[in-house]
């Protein structure tokens, strides 16, 4: 018994209960150090991104490797601190995730979303070697920069909004100036078939005159009125008394003759002349009721074509504008989700993961509080509080996610500034940090949303719906591209000779264009806001 007491003894005073006394002191120093860097975070932070907003006014929020070349001069002392990044090549190879030679929205707040998870290492390492006022202050800075995060995601979800808002406008003005270009064509069709049917009823009406005036012009008209019976009466009267010789009656006869015969000529001239004026006439009211008759037709088809102008334009006004509201909607939607994402996501991740350790802490603790009576079950404690050290050194390392190690055993043999393969250690510990790491917030501002799901995952209910931005996508689909970005076929640019022609969309300027536009806009409106 008394040996046994003193191997208890003998192995409680071997053990040593504080988690820092096998940590190098160098090490210890040097995560303060980084605590201590880390704590003005955010304003770096803020500097670099002002600086990325300064530079991508010409390319829309896209940065390119000039712009990033740029970017990495002006904030070169930041970048160096808080990635230990000492080339723009490695920053824009790290961060260009789909390798399309730009960074994209998601890419640049990848940039931070990186700053903001090695500071989360570093606090992690701060809590791990006892320095409880630092770690306090950089939590404090970390939720700061967290929050300037979504800030930063939202400025560039709203620059997409408006300009996914401007396209629908332009996909509306599209559609308006199809529409003017239809009916402005309708109408100058209409206005050369009404010329062309004028045109047609003047030479069939002309024709048909010409045909009168030549009917009335021959004799066969003219004796169609003949004098009256009496005259050829006394006439044959008059024949016959003077072969008799009966001069007094011939006389007689001949002076009744000579007051009847003029009556008589008179008569049918007025007669025939009545005739003609009145076959001319009557053909005139004719076509002068065909004319009014084809006006009215062609006025008729001109209404019927402004009545369904009229109708068109207000279907197009209701699909012009059929969409607004539900890219809004959806819009306001992803806004509000990922604002909520990326405030509230990783303090609930930080909270769960200090429940876990606290959990594992009061059982570890209620295992040690119970009643021991066996000398193996202090063996087991000896040798727990044993691999409890082990974990504390080897738990703070350089490279993981928040919960594991700052810095390892290899971080103390090797500088910082190795490298392997041209690339520096702090390359593959950020590489590793983006492609491992649970706690980057993904904000899927340019990306498909779930884009970086594995294969095999299966969506459940409360995540099946997405953000739908692919209705969005869908809206946007119908935009073409302007007529002095396209390109015409070969075939067009020269006639059957061979010979180059003009083609006048490209040989328009764009004050042409907008004139010609602005012209069929003012004659198709007064068509349709027209009081008849």
């Amino acid at each position: 018994m008394e040996s046994k007491s003193m191997t208890i003894s003998t192995k409680i005073q071997q053990s040593n209960y504080s988690a820092l006394s096998n940590l190098p002191r160098h090490i210890i120093n040097q995560i303060k150090s980084e605590g201590e860097l880390y704590i003005t975070a955010p304003n770096k932070c803020s500097k670099i991104w002002i600086e990325m907003r300064k530079n991508d006014f010409v390319t829309d929020a896209q940065l390119n490797f000039t712009i990033v070349q740029r970017i990495f001069e002006a904030c070169r002392s930041e970048i160096v601190q808080l990635l230990k990044l000492q080339n723009e090549k490695d920053f824009f190879e790290l961060f260009d995730q789909d390798n399309d030679g730009i960074l994209n929205e998601d890419e640049q707040i990848l940039v931070f979303s990186v700053i903001k998870e090695k500071m989360h290492q570093v606090a992690t390492a701060l809590l791990k070697i006892q320095e409880y006022i630092l770690f306090k202050q950089l939590m404090k800075e970390l939720r700061i920069l967290e929050a300037n995060i979504a800030d930063y995601q939202n400025q560039l979800r709203q620059r997409i909004s408006n300009k996914e808002r401007k396209v629908y406008k332009e996909i509306g003005q599209e559609k308006l100036d199809d529409f003017y270009d239809k009916y402005y064509q309708e109408f100058q069709q209409l206005t050369k078939y009404k010329v062309d049917r004028r045109a047609q009823l003047k030479i069939s009406q002309e024709k048909e005159l010409g045909i009168l005036e030549d009917r009335l012009s021959k004799d066969t008209e003219l004796m169609k009125v003949k004098p009256k019976k009496k005259l050829k009466d006394l006439q044959t009267q008059e024949k016959l008394v003077s072969l008799e010789e009966r001069v007094e009656e011939a006389l007689d006869f001949r002076k009744e003759l000579k007051d009847l015969e003029k009556h008589e000529q008179d008569r049918v001239y007025k007669v025939q002349k009545y005739r003609i004026e009145k076959q001319h006439s009557d053909l005139l009211f004719k076509q002068q009721k065909e004319r009014e008759q084809l006006e009215g037709k062609l006025q008729e088809t001109e209404y019927k074509l402004i009545i369904q102008m009229k109708k068109d334009y207000d279907v197009l006004l209701k699909q012009i504008n059929l969409h607004n509201n539900e890219i809004t909607r959806i819009q306001s939607l992803a806004s509000n989700q990922a604002m909520k994402k990326g405030l509230y996501e990783g303090e609930a991740k930080r909270q769960k993961v200090q429940s876990q350790l606290q959990n594992a802490i009061i059982a570890q603790t209620k295992a040690i509080s119970q009643p021991e009576s066996k000398i193996n079950d202090l063996d087991q404690f000896h040798e727990s509080e044993t691999i409890r050290k082990l974990e504390t050194r080897k738990s703070i390392q350089f490279v993981g996610s928040p919960g594991k190690p700052v810095y390892s055993e290899e971080s103390e043999k090797t500088p910082m500034g190795s490298t392997f393969n041209g690339k520096s250690k702090n390359f593959y510990q950020i590489r590793k940090i983006i492609k491992e790491s649970k706690n980057i917030t993904q904000f899927y501002i340019k990306k498909n949303y779930g884009a970086d799901l594995p294969v095999n995952f299966i969506r459940s209910a409360h995540n099946i719906q997405g953000d739908q931005h692919e209705k969005i996508e869908r809206f946007l689909s119908v935009k073409r591209k302007s007529q002095h970005e396209l390109l015409p076929p070969i075939t067009q640019l020269y006639d059957d000779d061979m010979q180059e022609k003009q083609i006048k969309a490209i040989t328009q300027t764009d004050q042409e264009i907008k004139r010609e536009k602005a012209l069929k806009r003012a004659f198709i409106n007064e068509k349709l806001f027209r009081n008849d």
